[in-house]
């Protein structure tokens, strides 16, 4: 149902109030004036009173009772005009104070909701982010209201994801640590051996906290003004092709990765393209690089807008999965079996730099097996 806005609110409140002191006035003046004039006739003479109704009703008055009649006039005159302005100003004073308490009241009913959202906003300042507060009577107070709920539902989920992440991040770092602890502590009291290879897995394990902190670093400037800078126009289909290049050689010979690389203008940062595209295919090379070759494809689709797309051969996502493998740490349960499993961090970020491009990514199954993830851009 559709509210009345607050100034119309308080306009109407304000006429109303205004027609009934004016009506009451009216009303109780002209009352007022009747009972003085009566008042003022019965203490006159019978033939005085006879001679002042005579002349009210247009009649001429016998001479003795407008005899009698003639030393009292001015004296009744006096009294019969005297009795308005005394009215209305007695009157007036009693419906001032009549119609303000009406006014405090109502006002107070208008301004009750106001206190409320007053009250709920202090809760949510003190960080209780489960309070809901009642629509108002206007269309200001309601729209404030579902505001104020809104934002404290999203403050209720942004606190349980911190929670969630931070119990996350910490359950990341402390296997790590742990193992370096453990054989460093080994090291020291001469159990375990420094050997080479020792220290090589030690050093393995620094990198792999490194990398963490890193992608943490990158989602944290997600949403600022830092995080996509100098953006330039060109082809996707050249950073694609140097950047798997790149990474074909890193990974070694396990994994092969074809492309299909058609021209695709878009604006782009290229520091951060080339970061989604090695996230991309780290995500595809973990997850799917046993089961075929990984394809790269970069083009124009049908609507006009460039998009790159990494395809796998492997098991696929399960359909549960698709929108929650957007989550921070989130891990897909069929993995490849290559041993290791990344930080759950790798399409978060792709789809942080999308976003920060103002484009679209998108992960499903293909028809004929495997996943995919696609992103796409305006055309530059």
């Amino acid at each position: 149902m559709s509210r009345p806005a607050l100034s119309t609110l308080t306009a109407a409140l304000v006429s109303v109030i205004q027609l009934m002191t004016i009506a009451l006035l009216y009303i109780l003046t002209d009352w007022y004036i009747d009972h003085a004039e009566l008042s003022a006739l019965d203490a006159l003479p019978p033939d005085a009173k006879r001679a002042w109704v005579s002349i009210n009703n247009g009649e001429i008055p016998a001479p003795s009772d407008l005899a009698a009649l003639a030393p009292l006039y001015p004296t009744l005159e006096e009294a019969t005009e005297a009795s308005p302005v005394e009215g209305v100003l007695g009157f007036g004073f009693l419906l001032i104070v009549f119609t303000s308490g009406i006014g405090v009241v109502l006002a107070y009913r208008l301004v009750a909701p106001l206190t409320r959202l007053t009250a709920a906003a202090e809760k949510i300042r003190q960080g209780d982010f489960q309070v809901t507060v009642e629509p108002g009577a206007t269309k200001e107070v309601e729209t404030l209201a579902i505001t104020i709920n809104r934002m404290a539902s999203e403050l209720l989920a942004l606190e349980t994801r911190l929670k969630f992440n931070t119990r996350a991040v910490a359950h990341e770092l402390r296997t790590p640590l742990t193992v370096l602890q453990g054989n460093l502590q080994g090291m020291t009291d001469g159990v375990i051996p420094a050997s080479e290879d020792q220290l090589r897995a030690l050093l393995a394990q620094t990198r792999g906290m490194s990398r963490l902190v890193d992608q943490l670093n990158t989602l944290s400037l997600a949403g600022t003004i830092d995080f996509v800078t100098a953006t330039t126009a060109t082809d996707l289909a050249l950073h694609a092709s140097e950047t798997v290049t790149l990474f074909q050689i890193s990974a070694g010979g396990d994994v092969n990765f074809r492309t299909y690389l058609a021209p695709a203008p878009a604006m782009i940062d290229p520091d951060r393209f080339r970061q989604a595209i090695l996230a991309l295919l780290e995500n595809a090379r973990r997850y799917a690089g046993d089961f075929g070759p990984i394809d790269v494809h970069t083009g124009v689709d049908d609507t006009g807008r460039s998009f790159i797309s990494v395809q796998d051969k492997g098991p696929g996502l399960p359909d549960y999965a698709q929108h929650s493998s957007f989550d921070m740490f989130w891990r897909s349960e069929r993995l490849s079996g290559r041993g290791t499993s990344g930080s759950g961090l790798g399409l978060t970020i792709v789809k942080a730099i999308a976003e920060g491009h103002n484009a679209r990514l998108e992960v499903g199954n293909n028809p004929d097996g495997g996943a995919y993830a696609k992103v796409t851009f305006e055309v530059a």
